[in-house]
Formats: C-alpha cells, structure tokens, sequence
C-alpha cells in the first residue's frame, strides 16, 4: 500500500470499529437477553475473537502508517496526534496504541496468535512487555521458544500471570544464566523493578485526579511506612470528631499531607519557567466572597469559591484584565517579554499546547512566535502561542522553505489560537483546525 492508501484503510476500520464488534453480536431479531446463559456465553466469545481479530488488522495497519510517517506526509502529525483529531482517541490511549503496535511488528508470532483470536490485546501486550525484560544473554533461538511457549500459554493464564512467566521461562529455556540463582534472581529482581519503576497520573471526566504506579520494594516499603503513620494518626483523630472515615480516604489524606509539607518548604525546583504552583481564574467579586465557581487552568474543571478563597491565604495573586470572550488583555505590569508576567497571560488563555490532538499541560510548554522573532515578530501576547516541545520543534517556520510546506497560526475573532498544516499533494487550500479546548468558547 502507498501512503494515501495506508491513511485510508486506517480511517475506514476507525468507521468501522463499532460496526464489526456489533456485527459480531447476535442478529437484531434475536436480541442478547433471548439467548440461554450457554448461548449467551458462546456469541459473547465469538464476539470477543472478532474483536481482537479486528484489533490485530488495526495495529498491523497503525504500526506501517508509523513506519512510514504516512500522517506526518499527509496530514503534518504524528500517527498519534492523526489518532486525536479523528476523534476517536485521548492522547494517552493513542501514545499506548502506537507503541504496542511497533512491538508487535518486532514480535510476528504474537501478532499472527492475536490475529487469529487464541489471544486478547491485553495478553499480547502483557508478553511484549515482558519479552523486553529478556536477559541480554539470550540468543534469538532462545528468545523465540520463550515466545512461543508463552503464546501456548494464552489460553490458559490472563495478562498477569504470563508476564510472571516470562522470568521462569529463562530458567527453563537458558538454566546456565541461572547459575548462583539466589543472588542472580534477587538481583535481577531489583534492576527489573528499577526499570520498570513509574509513576502516572490522569483525569477522570469529573476531573478528578487518578493515580497509578510501580515502585521498587525498598523505596515502596519506605513510601508506605510513612503514609501508614500519617495515615493511621490522622484517621484516628477525624474519627474521634465523629465523622466517618474509610482506610484509604485516610491514605489519600496523607499523601497529600507530603505534598503541603513538601511545598511549606519552599524548595520545589523549577518546572515549566517558574516555580510549581496551582493556577486559578476567580473573579474578583467571587473571591471577596459572592457565590460563584473558580477554575482551575491547567487542566480546566471548576473548583468551589472556598477551596480559591483558602488557598489566597498563602498566595501570590496576579491581577489580569479580561475581554468579555475571558481573552486576557493585560498584566499588571508594562513589560512585553516571554517572562513569568507575559507567559502567565498565554497560560490564561491557551491553558497547554495549542496544536490541535495534545495534551501536554502549560508547564510543560514553551512560548512560540507566530511570526518569528528573526522575522520582525513582535514578543507580545497577540503573536505568541503556547507550544509543547515537540509540536514547536513541529510548527517552527523554515525560513528557506516554500511557503506552502510551513505551518500557518492566526487568532480567530476571539483572541484564540488556530493552525493550518502545510499544504498535501494536489492540495490548494488549507484546512484551519482548532484545540478542542476552544470549541465553544466565546
């Protein structure tokens, strides 16, 4: 397949996703509750195989549009930024969705086992993962009997179980590098668990936040000792109020007691160009104590007034002037460069990367020239937009090339960022595209 075909198949099993897994379901005359526990069990099964089936055709077909830069030739994004802006994916599941989809092409037998249904996508990750841990002592023969006894294993043990097996199957397949095997496997342990050490965070669609990692067992058993303190002595005296608290609110509780701790201090490094700190909009009126909502700007859900109110009490207030679209129009000060005073007013109104599909938040953004510097562009609010590195590096004009292949940024009639990508082959006019963030604004 050429790129444009590559792109075009993409797009259609994006269509047509939703429409094989429930062609897969029973007919419409014969409805999922008319069937007996058995029958219901068996069409659930065949449901699921298509499904994978269908999910192994995708990733093959994501994994060659990546190989080839197809979107980045066709549309001027990356594969998983292609993936937003067909609406389909958040950024983190489309990141997730190119990666596994590349391991897969570098492990056929498991692509070959998902495509024919013995497996699911979770144990197909779950085994690329771990043939990744595979000591580097192993030779190809070897890493291919590892393989496939744990693609056998698939319909027998569920993720977790064969990702547990990949380190007993060395001990079968290459016993010599098992040698002094208490000292080894500890060993093997700990640098497998420093490896694979990660910490991550995301929101619900409420906004709450949802944590989630994997320490080592010394660093995790420090972790949990101190929160187990914190945690025990601080539910114990919310329960002597009276009030009812769960073990792990109590957990919650304390960790965000390190936090407070830790910010008290006052020796949190910089990120982003300044100091880590929560950004809040709040109207004046709110603040002195009318009812109404504050924002958080990261990240965009509303907090109460009172959780805005107790936070001023420690805090650096800025006062900005707004337009009646909540465009910021001025800072109070009278200096136009891209410091804190300048950036916080790009962090007010573009509130993270403005290039349409991403997600990264403002501290990890830089501010952008639309038109550039070099080029006369002034350092102002109006000509700067905020830019992940990664889509800065992107969007940056090429002074030596046609002005057709460069990225073109304007302000819509509301003060907000919107791009156009270069022009594609056969191509004649640009197609203007906007964050989601932005919809409905104004």
């Amino acid at each position: 397949m050429d790129t444009a075909e590559i792109t075009a198949e993409l797009q259609s099993l994006l269509d047509c996703c939703i429409a094989a897994e429930l062609a897969a379901l029973p007919p419409a005359e014969l409805a999922p509750w008319q069937f007996n526990e058995a029958e219901l069990l068996a069409e659930l099964e065949q449901a699921r195989r298509v499904r994978d089936q269908h999910n192994a055709r995708w990733l093959a077909l994501l994994a060659e549009a990546e190989k080839r830069e197809a979107c980045l030739r066709r549309d001027s994004v990356p594969t998983s930024n292609w993936l937003v802006n067909q609406n389909s994916h958040s950024a983190r599941s489309a990141r997730n969705e190119v990666r596994l989809a590349m391991k897969l092409v570098a492990a056929p037998m498991i692509a070959d086992a998902l495509a024919a249904g013995r497996m699911s996508t979770e144990q197909a990750a779950a085994i690329v993962n771990g043939l990744e841990r595979l000591p580097g002592q192993l030779d190809q023969q070897q890493r291919e009997q590892i393989t496939q006894q744990l693609v056998g294993f698939a319909g027998e043990f569920g993720p977790s179980g064969l990702a547990r097996l990949v380190n007993r199957a060395v001990e079968v397949v290459a016993p010599e590098i098992a040698e002094d095997a208490d000292r080894k496997a500890v060993e093997r342990l700990d640098a497998q668990q420093r490896r694979d050490r990660y910490f991550t965070w995301r929101q619900d669609l409420d906004g709450a936040w949802i944590i989630n990692g994997k320490l080592p067992t010394l660093v995790g058993e420090q972790l949990i000792g101190v929160l187990r303190a914190l945690a025990s002595k601080h539910r114990k005296q919310v329960l002597l109020t009276g009030e009812p608290i769960a073990r792990s609110q109590a957990a919650a509780d304390a960790l965000v007691m390190l936090v407070d701790h830790f910010q008290s201090c006052g020796v949190a490094p910089t990120y982003g160009a300044d100091r880590p700190r929560v950004i809040i909009t709040i109207d004046h009126e709110t603040l002195c104590g009318k009812l109404g909502t504050a924002t958080l700007l990261s990240t965009d859900p509303p907090i109460t007034a009172a959780d805005a109110r107790r936070l001023a009490c420690d805090a650096d207030i800025l006062p900005v002037v707004m337009n009646g679209n909540s465009v910021p129009l001025d800072v109070g000060r009278e200096k136009r460069l891209f410091t804190n005073e300048l950036r916080q007013l790009l962090i007010l109104r573009d509130r993270g990367c403005t290039l349409p599909g991403c997600d990264r938040p403002p501290a990890e953004t830089e501010a952008h020239h639309r038109k550039p510097w070099w080029d006369g562009g002034q350092t102002s609010l109006d000509n700067g937009v905020l830019l992940c590195s990664f889509h800065h590096h992107l969007v940056e004009p090429n002074p030596n090339g046609p002005p057709d292949r460069q990225w073109l940024i304007r302000l819509d009639h509301r003060g907000l960022p919107e791009f156009a990508a270069p022009l594609r082959p056969g191509q004649t006019q640009r197609i203007w595209r906007q964050h989601e963030r932005f919809r409905g604004v104004g």
